[in-house]
């Protein structure tokens, strides 16, 4: 009989041999894989050679498109639908002088109670929202009746002519501070108000006949003793007044019953009433009046590549931008589709160590193009959201500089195909702000620039 068993080191022996075995396999396999993989090109890039390259997308980045920029102005133009007008002289001495005047209807209060007053008094009650110039200087408001009848429904523009009667008050203004609201009580004559009343019957209104607003067709309201020397320049809210609302801006009659002096009322003429008045402002800029070693008049509206352009508030000067190049890479047909993932528009601005600086600057400025139906108006990006944080346009005071976000206009122009918009822009200032800005503009050392990132099919 012979006996069997396992030693230990066949045991050992025997497991070695497995492990080698199924080592080598597996380095075999791995290396046929491998072998296998050098002479098979990549899946995702399998007939490369032969596809069109509009197949793949390429993302280009660059900051190199010149622009152009010219100081353009647009003469004269509607001015019916402001809010916040201006009465008085501004000056600059790189913009010269401006000049602006207010025409308005007044409204009733309410429905008017006939009865035999005495006027004893009569105020005009302003609000004041800025107040630029010399205001701690005596200055004169004056106020004449409008002879024309004024309607809602026309067009007025900077330089409509106003025609009056011969009625009309001068008042001396108050003292009035710059730096906060100035809200005013100016005492006119009683003689004021008893020219508005003289004839009661004529106190209402009607659609289907003549009113108040032919009886009394209207106030124009200038700032006399004021020059360039001398400027004082003052901004008003005629906004419509809520419902639940108080009124801003009025005339109010004090008045007594002629029968009673205890029996005392007052009543008000609205320049602000919750039915909107006809009225619009007369507007002028005078560039001649600049400082001869600041004026530029002499390429307003002119194809004059200065070093600066010009933004001027009150609906003057603006500056013209054209992308130059943009149009090249629109037609480009090497690609059939662009993507503007980013477009941010830069423009410096000119510190002169005088005049102009962080303080003196606007805080907003804007951009506007002309759309297909040929009408300017603000580029899309403005609308993104609710309080423009997107599109920008505030002052950068860190870079000296304000900044724009203008993907979407960019990517409105690529997306035209009927070759109606121009990749141009206008740098523009509200006609409710008196603030001015010079940039650095064309041959200067840090002009304006537009930096985009694209998606290329």
């Amino acid at each position: 009989m012979t006996s069997y068993y396992h030693r230990s080191d066949n045991i050992s022996q025997f497991i070695i041999g497995i492990f080698s075995f199924r080592t080598f396999s597996l380095t075999l396999l791995v290396t046929g894989v491998l072998w296998l993989s050098s002479c098979e090109e990549d899946p995702t890039f399998i007939g490369k050679g032969i596809l069109p390259s509009t197949d793949f997308v390429s993302v280009v980045s660059t900051d190199t498109f010149n622009i152009l920029s010219y100081t353009k102005y647009d003469y004269p133009l509607r001015t019916e639908a402001q809010t916040a007008p201006y009465i008085g002289t501004n000056y600059d001495p790189y913009f010269g002088t401006v000049t602006s005047e207010f025409i308005s209807q007044v409204r009733l209060e309410r429905e008017w109670i006939k009865g035999d007053y005495n006027v004893d008094s009569v105020k005009l009650v302003l609000r004041i929202l800025s107040v630029s110039g010399s205001g701690g200087s005596v200055k004169q408001l004056r106020i004449t009746e409008v002879a024309d009848m004024l309607y809602g429904d026309s067009a007025y523009y900077s330089n409509t002519p106003v025609d009056t009667t011969a009625y009309g008050i001068t008042v001396d203004l108050p003292e009035l501070r710059t730096d906060t609201v100035n809200v005013v009580n100016i005492n006119l004559p009683p003689s004021f108000g008893e020219y508005l009343i003289r004839d009661q019957e004529k106190l209402f209104y009607s659609p289907s006949s003549e009113d108040f607003r032919n009886y009394f067709k209207g106030v124009y309201l200038r700032i006399l003793s004021a020059s360039e020397s001398n400027p004082l320049l003052i901004g008003i809210d005629v906004t419509q007044a809520s419902l639940l609302g108080d009124y801003s801006d009025y005339f109010i009659v004090y008045m007594h019953n002629q029968e009673s002096t205890s029996e005392r009322s007052s009543f008000r003429f609205l320049l602000d009433p919750t039915k909107r008045n006809a009225c619009y402002s007369r507007v002028n800029h005078n560039f001649s009046t600049a400082s001869p070693d600041k004026d530029f008049s002499d390429i307003v509206n002119q194809p004059v590549l200065d070093t600066l352009s010009y933004v001027q508030g009150m609906n003057g000067v603006y500056t013209k931008l054209i992308i130059h190049g943009l149009e090249d890479m629109k037609n480009d047909t090497s690609r059939s589709k662009t993507a503007i993932n980013r477009a941010t528009l830069f423009m410096p601005v000119h510190y002169d160590g005088e005049y102009y600086s962080d303080a003196t600057l606007p805080d907003n400025i804007y951009l506007r193009y002309y759309n297909k139906s040929g009408v300017k108006q603000l580029i899309p990006d403005y609308f993104i959201d609710d309080y423009h944080e997107y599109f920008g346009g505030k002052l950068d005071t860190a870079n000296n500089r304000y900044k724009f976000n203008i993907s979407n206009f960019i990517q409105e122009y690529f997306n035209d195909k009927e070759g109606i918009l121009k990749p141009e822009l206008e740098v523009f200032q509200s006609s409710d702000e008196i603030k001015n800005a010079v940039f650095k503009a064309n041959e200067s050392k840090s002009p304006a620039r537009l930096e985009m990132t694209i998606t290329r099919f």
